[in-house]
């Protein structure tokens, strides 16, 4: 073999090693080398569930900070409640609970190209049911206790 091949197998061996020890280091530290921090907020307990929000970033750019909203039965682990296409909002507030059942005000961007935000009302009238969608502009948030 040339010099020259001798020494492209060698740069191969070494970046298939590197790629392997970055790999390995990354599964140490929870995932990725470069993850994003999740965050749970205090959990409220209502119709025998836990709920709570979850702020998901890593904290480089306020645009990529996301919201989720959590529940979870007793020992079970957390679940991530399947309200939106994503289920991850650019903002969020609550869970609260009222007289007519859990509700969380979210923000999701209105398009790609700007930073105006979409407010929804989400409410859960029991735990088990589907929950009800109303823009905020045609229904008010309800005051949280």
């Amino acid at each position: 073999m040339g010099q020259a091949t001798l020494a492209f197998r060698n740069l191969l061996v070494r970046a298939a090693i590197f790629v392997v020890l970055a790999a390995a280091l990354a599964w140490f530290v929870g995932g990725t080398l470069f993850g994003k921090h999740r965050v749970n907020f205090p959990a409220i307990t209502w119709d025998g569930r836990e709920w709570a929000a979850q702020v998901i970033g890593n904290g480089s750019r306020p645009d990529e900070v996301r919201w989720r909203l959590l529940s979870k039965t007793g020992e079970d682990s957390w679940t991530v409640m399947p309200i939106s296409e994503t289920g991850q909002w650019r903002q969020l507030d609550g869970p609260h609970i009222d007289e007519q059942g859990l509700w969380i005000k979210v923000a999701e961007n209105v398009s790609n190209t700007t930073p105006e935000l979409k407010w929804t009302l989400i409410r859960f009238t029991k735990a088990t049911a589907e929950p009800t969608k109303a823009p905020v502009a045609n229904a008010p948030v309800p005051s949280a206790q």
